[in-house]
């Protein structure tokens, strides 16, 4: 990646998608504090349902998208189709999801056909990112596993964005809530299925297959394990979406979950057998998010093993959404937009003078403890989803926007410089950003 080219190959509209998910992000947790109820997928009020994709589509699904937009070209060594279709998913998704959460909150209105209309959009955004990355995927050859891994989270992608249009349409057309009642008569738990654990949980899973290793000095190839994982993930989520009875998707859903399992094994593996001694706080943050996975795969299997489903969803939701997802994004973006600045401003003087580390564009001393406040309150919301103490709650996740807010100002210093010990280059020509002259 540190090649005289490396600058350009930075996505152009990456950063403006990071920036625009942390702003979805802070406004669901905005809205969970202020009172919107957190409920189980038993009990999805309309609200809930405007803050539930706010996080799926416009914190998670953006923040994969813009991370995939700069991963995927490096690991296939191809462009992506048009940087164009990148503002274009950026722009589909934002104005579909403003569509989508007023719809929600307008729901037995005349306006709640926003709720269509915008789900309409996001699927164009979404299918232009899809677009965008099957052609230099399609080019690559062997595949790598963590390619693999992608495509089968956009594949997974696409099924959820259906399955949620027609549920949009549903609720807002009564001849399609007719003719779409059939097929949707299990489409709520598809739905979550393959976007929480297809969508988000293959594709996380493959990216850090990638960035794991590279900043850690670990062994990259993962051997029997890794194509262990992606073949029990592979066959459960086919039995589980795919299967006709309910002893094969049981069946799917133990497959996913064994999956999920030799994966936290795997990255255990990975962190004892890599060769940078002292890891950095990204991954010492992220192995919050590991064991929030892990914590989340225990309530699935208690959830099944006592058929207490109502119980555990709001908590099983609240860990993965919070705490695997968003807490394995918060922690990347620590070293990723550091990562991108440091191209951004030094690639090109390589060999022409001193240039900084990607480590001095960061303080880690002062971002330790707000990584430490985050997963803190993110196990305290999880407990008070559990027991069902909605001021705990509210008031966790106000401590988890509080981090949010710090980490994104982090971000941001990162991004311009702040840290940095050596004058600053002009930006790399053509980027949406203003890196500013010293």
């Amino acid at each position: 990646m540190l090649t005289p080219t490396a600058t350009d190959r930075i996505s152009r509209w990456t950063p403006a998608i990071f920036a625009c998910a942390l702003g979805n992000f802070a406004l669901a947790q905005a809205l969970v504090a202020a009172g919107v109820r957190w409920a189980g997928v038993a009990d999805l009020a309309a609200p809930t349902l405007a803050v539930v994709h706010l996080l799926t589509i416009g914190w998670i699904t953006l923040l994969m998208f813009g991370a995939l937009f700069q991963f995927v070209p490096v690991v296939t060594n191809s462009p992506l189709l048009s940087q164009r279709l990148s503002l274009g998913t950026l722009s589909f998704i934002e104005l579909g999801l403003a569509g989508m959460v007023l719809g929600f909150f307008l729901l037995g209105s005349p306006l709640a056909a926003l709720l269509p209309a915008g789900g309409s959009l996001v699927v164009i955004g979404i299918l232009a990112g899809i677009l965008n990355l099957a052609v230099p995927l399609a080019r690559k050859r062997p595949l790598p596993l963590s390619a693999r891994f992608i495509i089968a989270g956009l594949v997974l992608l696409f099924l959820t964005v259906s399955l949620g249009l027609a549920f949009a349409l549903a609720l807002t057309v009564p001849a399609a809530a007719q003719a779409l009642g059939p097929m949707l008569a299990n489409g709520v738990a598809d739905h979550a299925l393959a976007g929480l654990g297809g969508w988000f949980t293959l594709t996380a899973i493959g990216v850090s297959y990638e960035l794991l290793p590279m900043f850690m000095l670990a062994p990259h190839e993962r051997g029997a394990w890794g194509h262990a994982v992606f073949g029990t993930a592979i066959l459960g989520f086919a039995a589980a979406l795919l299967g006709g009875f309910e002893s094969i998707k049981l069946f799917g859903q133990a497959a996913i979950g064994l999956a999920i399992l030799l994966y936290l094994i795997d990255i255990a593996r990975l962190y004892r057998d890599r060769k940078r001694r002292q890891i950095e706080l990204h991954n010492q943050a992220a192995i919050g998010a590991f064991i929030s996975l892990g914590i989340g795969l225990a309530l699935a299997l208690a959830a099944a093993l006592s058929h207490g489903w109502t119980r555990a969803a709001p908590s099983l939701l609240f860990v993965v959404l919070f705490g695997w997802l968003s807490g394995l994004g918060l922690s990347q973006l620590y070293k990723i937009i550091p990562f991108l600045a440091w191209l951004a401003r030094f690639g090109r003087r390589l060999g022409r003078g001193p240039v900084p580390r990607v480590q001095d564009l960061v303080n880690e001393r002062s971002a330790r403890y707000v990584f430490v406040a985050y997963f803190a309150a993110i196990a305290v919301g999880a407990a008070a989803a559990w027991l069902g103490l909605a001021p705990f709650l509210r008031g966790a996740i106000a401590v988890s926007l509080v981090a949010t807010a710090l980490l994104a100002r982090e971000y941001r210093r990162a991004w311009r410089g702040h840290y940095a010990q050596t004058p600053r280059p002009a930006p790399v020509p053509g980027s949406p950003f203003h890196l500013p002259q010293p």
